[in-house]
């Protein structure tokens, strides 16, 4: 059985690919899109970096069906995905319900796309059509000959938007819990989803008991390590007989999501972040939640959601005594985040949360080997204290935020929460993409790493 394929548009691109293809003009509207490409378990990726908008005087007069542009603006085409070592998908549109490729669509794309990959054998081509909840196209994968032409269209917004397939088109609630069918295709998508979760500790115990409620089809918890004591501190998912018997993490949370509901799969991957088994569950993932407590796993995650278009929600938790120095200090501030990053809009590097300085100066200067090991040294003089009440509250938040991408009625644009555990509130904040931030130019989409 072949791999499903899927082609991920990110936020800053998706708005403008489906108003362009339905723009009204006298030729049928074409929009190209540069793509790269990855592999994950069962699926391959075609993923939009860039879109290009041909202009008019490219277009051909043609008597059939669809459009028609020029030699000359063909190799234009070729020459910039060349330059770029990226793919070229060709995105139009056909008004209605289930779509189909027109004769004059197949014999255009049979033409056009081995011509393509003849030049840039190494990534997708294709010819799309996109309808009204569904899609349809021909598609050239790097090594292969034969055509793909069962896709989903997934384009990211606020929430998750997948055209095709035995996808539930996005049902927002807007009135309560909706109508019996608004549940019952809600109910439909969850059970389809996928999502990961970094970090089994304080928050992430809680976030993924709170998925399995909601009925999130698969749940893959990553974290390498086994319950210790100072565990208890931080969540009530864990106890006493998993730190008797020296449980993984995942084991002893895989038991809590089977007894909080039996339906939903848990994936456990005994790994820690950038390692493979990890980067395998992670491009797996509708969306990945983090529930790490350093900034250079946060830079790795944030890399890995940016490559494969992800979703990606960032919780911490912080306690600051009044006198650092005093172990004996009471703590004046106990502060949370809940930030929630779409693949093209704002990323943990434009917000300052992630910075080089930063990263440079929690590890000393030293590679990660190093700083695995300091936390481990620094963990055993930390002051305990019981912070599994406000673990509980950012993992409530970060459950809900991704219930909300997932069914469609997510924040817009995504917001950051601020939770200050001293009074019990929680306040927002919108988050701006800097235009010039130079992770998010080189991560998004970027898909597999292409050696030549």
């Amino acid at each position: 059985m072949s791999a499903a394929l899927d082609i991920r548009v990110p936020q800053h691109l998706s708005r403008t690919l489906w108003e362009e293809v339905r723009r009204l003009n006298s030729y049928e509207p074409v929009i190209f899109g540069l793509v790269s490409e990855a592999k994950t378990p069962g699926r391959r990726l075609a993923l939009v970096r860039e879109l290009i908008i041909p202009p008019q005087d490219a277009f051909v007069r043609t008597s059939g069906h669809g459009a028609k542009w020029t030699a000359a603006y063909n190799i234009e085409l070729i020459n910039r995905a060349l330059e770029k070592s990226l793919g070229i998908v060709i995105f139009h549109y056909h008004g209605g319900g289930r779509v189909q490729l027109s004769a004059d669509d197949k014999q255009s794309a049979r033409k056009l796309l081995p011509t393509f990959q003849s030049v840039l054998p190494t990534r997708p081509h294709g010819s799309v059509v996109l309808g009204d909840g569904s899609v349809t196209g021909m598609l050239l994968m790097p090594g292969e000959r034969s055509y793909a032409e069962k896709m989903t269209l997934r384009l990211h917004a606020s929430s998750i938007e997948i055209l095709g397939g035995a996808a539930v088109p996005s049902t927002p609630l807007l009135d309560g819990l909706g109508t019996v069918a608004e549940i019952a295709a809600v109910k439909s998508r969850l059970e389809r989803a996928c999502v990961a979760i970094v970090g089994l500790s304080g928050g992430g115990s809680q976030v993924a008991t709170k998925l399995a409620t909601f009925g999130v089809g698969e749940i893959i918890g990553i974290d390498p390590q086994r319950v210790s004591a100072d565990n208890l501190l931080a969540t009530d998912e864990l106890g006493w007989p998993d730190v008797l018997l020296r449980l993984r993490k995942t084991g002893a949370v895989k038991t809590r999501v089977w007894w909080t509901n039996r339906a939903v799969h848990f994936t456990p991957v005994n790994a820690a972040v950038p390692e493979p088994k990890a980067l395998e569950g992670l491009k797996r993932a509708d969306v990945i939640i983090g529930c790490v407590n350093n900034l250079a796993a946060r830079s790795d995650i944030q890399e890995i959601a940016w490559r494969y278009c992800i979703p990606y929600i960032d919780i911490g938790l912080t306690l600051r005594p009044s006198e650092p120095t005093n172990p004996q200090s009471r703590l004046s501030h106990i502060s949370g985040n809940v930030f929630t990053a779409i693949p093209g809009g704002a990323c943990l590097w434009c917000t300052g949360f992630l910075s080089e300085k930063a990263l440079a100066g929690e590890a000393g200067g030293a590679n990660r080997a190093y700083l695995r090991s300091a936390l481990v040294a620094q963990a055993g003089h930390e002051q305990r204290v019981f912070v599994a009440t406000f673990n509980a509250t950012i993992a409530a938040l970060a459950a809900s935020t991704a219930f909300q991408i997932l069914v469609g009625y997510a924040s817009d644009p995504p917001i950051l929460r601020i939770y200050d555990g001293m009074n019990g509130l929680v306040s927002e904040m919108t988050t701006i993409k800097k235009s010039d931030c130079p992770k998010c130019t080189a991560n998004l989409c970027a898909g597999d790493l292409l050696w030549q």
